[in-house]
């Protein structure tokens, strides 16, 4: 007579598996798993195999509170953005994440939209779980913030800036040097009247803050320093970069080329300028900042700056790895930009016809 398959009582649940299961399938010690589990490059290929099937076999997942009761941890970190709609936090989080995971930490994502209260209250939620270390974005945050991170005592890093006030450790760009040479490389194009469209809205945004002080500068220094109305606010969406380079050519329509503090704001300026009838760069010139992966798809391809986000995201990864772990970490990292020079930039037309009569007359 056949056996009846049995079936477990409704609302009792299966009782846990536990890493001595896995080592008595895998006839392993339970030391063995664990290693396979937290430093799998120290275990024999066929042993970790071996291992890893029966983990999976059995449904295995490790017990988190009880690993965070017995070390102190919970083996997590969080990082707060102010939004990952634009590529280049996506990025840098992507490269976190994966190195984290290497090394056996979770990764909670938040963000704040640029404000400074909400990133404040996420902070506090992800302390409230028990993160063993907090990544944040720019130079900029509350005196609360600042606070709880010194009360939570937990090791923070600041992420996309060289320096950052309070005594946050930071890894990131010189984003002023960075424009400012953008800026210079348009001035030896022959531009002399300028436009920006700065991403500089929301008070918390220092990067883009910095990268205007840039272009201010570098024109400034030219003796051909930015009137008011030469400076259009945005935020960070494609409509406002179109609505901007719109108001900015109806203020200034003899502008010759067009800074942005961000490739979305960039890649906006363009469209708005295809729907004008504006040759781009024959018109009009127009640059970026950040080099995301559109910005060499589009047509013409985009002259930008190139931020190492997933340099970025690794290096933050390891200095809260090393952090947790009580080892020496530096107070700040400060990472190489790349000008990338497309065909969204060209000499102005002025400047061609110039020179063109220059060369005849030589001839």
């Amino acid at each position: 007579m056949d056996k009846k398959p049995v079936i477990a009582p409704k609302g009792r649940q299966q009782p846990r598996v536990k890493i001595e299961d896995v080592a008595r399938k895998a006839n392993v010690s339970p030391a063995t798993v664990s290693r396979v589990l937290n430093h799998p490059d120290i275990v024999r290929p066929e042993l970790r195999d071996r291992v890893m099937r029966h983990i999976n076999d059995l449904s295995y997942t490790r017990d988190s509170a009880a690993r965070a009761l017995k070390s102190g941890r919970m083996r997590t970190v969080g990082v707060i953005v102010p939004t990952l709609a634009l590529g280049i936090f996506a990025e840098g989080v992507e490269a976190l994440q994966n190195r984290l995971s290497e090394s056996g930490y979770t990764l909670f994502i938040a963000n704040s939209q640029y404000d400074q209260r909400r990133e404040f209250q996420e902070l506090q939620s992800l302390i409230e779980r028990g993160v063993d270390g907090i990544v944040l974005v720019g130079a900029s945050h509350g005196r609360e913030l600042r606070s709880l991170i010194e009360q939570a005592g937990v090791p923070v890093i600041t992420t996309y800036v060289a320096k950052a006030g309070g005594g946050i450790p930071a890894i990131g760009i010189d984003n002023e040097s960075a424009s400012r040479e953008m800026t210079e490389y348009l001035l030896r194009l022959g531009h002399v009247r300028f436009g920006a469209i700065a991403n500089v809205v929301a008070a918390s945004n220092d990067r883009s803050r910095a990268r205007l002080e840039g272009i201010q500068r570098a024109l400034s220094d030219a003796g051909l320093p930015l009137k008011p109305t030469q400076i259009v606010k945005a935020d960070y969406s494609l409509a406002q970069g179109r609505s901007a380079l719109r108001q900015l050519l109806t203020d200034h329509p003899d502008t010759t080329a067009v800074i942005c503090t961000t490739d979305t704001l960039a890649i906006g300026a363009m469209a708005e300028a295809r729907k004008m009838g504006l040759a781009v760069p024959a018109t009009l010139s127009i640059t970026g900042f950040d080099d995301v992966e559109l910005a060499g798809q589009m047509d013409p391809p985009l002259t930008t700056v190139s931020v190492p986000a997933a340099e970025i995201g690794r290096g933050a990864a390891d200095y809260l790895i090393n952090a947790i772990a009580g080892s020496p970490v530096p107070r700040s990292v400060v990472l190489p930009y790349r000008l990338v020079m497309r065909s969204s930039s060209a000499p102005p037309r002025s400047s061609v016809r110039s020179a063109r009569r220059g060369r005849s007359r030589d001839h």
